[in-house]
């Protein structure tokens, strides 16, 4: 009795059955991480700007001591306006009728996956744009200027602690839960964990926070600095590449959004996307676009550092 085994098959194993793995495997992508520190708001359709409004502190030496029976004389509050406007971002794949029947993957989901990280990814560099062009600087060692800092020039945990008091010393109010939010690129991060001195300061995040109440990205704490980890930290083009690590106080920026849902995500498979240059169906896309809008609200409740990192 003869029996059938593979052996009795092509030899290229065309006529077996193959398995495909259809998971794609994601790229690490950084999700939204400034975001998370500015306040956010929706705007209400009808409306193209955006108006924040901030008062000036008032002086303490304006409260004064009262004679009985006598009026004070008062003073003004100083409030100042701050308007955005929309500025929109979006991104566009178009594929073919035959790629979405024939992959092994499923194919539109997994490029909304993709889109999503690429949309959180903009978003995240448009806000640090606007946030990282505040005028309050601490530079390394005895550099006055961006132009002035060499590679040699790494953060320390001493730039941490000046940062942390200008904050103070402007009375930038601390983030629920206390402290300041303190954004840094992984290869910065590095140089701080092991620049000396650092570890008679350096508080592992579960010392001293409970998981909920941690920052996205959070890894610990100095000073009051809570740090936090951000690959997609935009760097500074100099005589160096020159990290800027982006100190917040509570509602030192704002976040417009012209979208209830802040990104909208747009899904026409070919067949149902029929129209006079389409006309059989052979092209879809999918696409997001958001409308967003930046600004600065409290200059004082902003601190950033610049220096070089180590290359990795």
């Amino acid at each position: 009795m003869a029996t059938t085994t593979t052996s009795n098959l092509e030899a290229s194993g065309k006529a077996l059955g193959i398995y495909f793995d259809t998971r794609v495997i994601e790229s690490l992508q950084p999700h939204l991480y400034f975001e998370q520190f500015g306040t956010v708001e929706t705007v209400p359709e009808g409306n193209y700007t955006s108006r924040f409004f901030t008062f000036n502190q008032i002086a303490s030496s304006s409260v004064t001591q009262l004679t009985e029976g006598t009026t004070p004389t008062a003073i003004s509050v100083s409030v100042n306006a701050i308007d955005t406007t929309p500025t929109q971002y979006g991104v566009s794949i178009e594929i073919t009728d035959l790629v979405a029947l024939t992959s092994v993957f499923q194919l539109v989901n997994t490029t909304l996956n993709e889109i999503g990280k690429a949309m959180a990814r903009k978003i995240d560099e448009v806000i640090q744009t606007v946030v990282n062009a505040g005028t309050n600087v601490v530079y390394p060692g005895t550099c006055t200027a961006r132009s002035s800092i060499t590679s040699s020039d790494l953060i320390t945990v001493g730039l941490i602690f000046k940062a942390v008091q200008k904050l103070r010393k402007n009375s930038a109010p601390e983030y629920a839960g206390g402290g300041y939010a303190c954004v840094m690129h992984p290869s910065v991060a590095y140089d701080l964990m092991t620049s000396a001195g650092t570890g008679a300061s350096y508080w592992e995040m579960h010392k001293y926070a409970q998981p909920e109440n941690l920052f996205r990205g959070e890894i610990g704490a100095i000073a009051g600095a809570r740090i936090v980890q951000s690959p997609n930290v935009q760097t500074f083009t100099s005589t160096t590449t020159v990290y800027p690590t982006t100190l917040i106080a509570a509602d030192a920026y704002r976040i417009s959004y012209w979208l209830a849902r802040k990104v909208n995500t747009y899904v026409y498979p070919p067949e149902n996307a029929v129209s006079i240059t389409n006309q059989l169906g052979q092209k879809g896309w999918v696409g997001a676009k958001t409308n967003i809008g930046v600004a600065r609200t409290q200059e004082e409740r902003l601190i950033r550092i610049e220096s070089a990192a180590t290359a990795l």
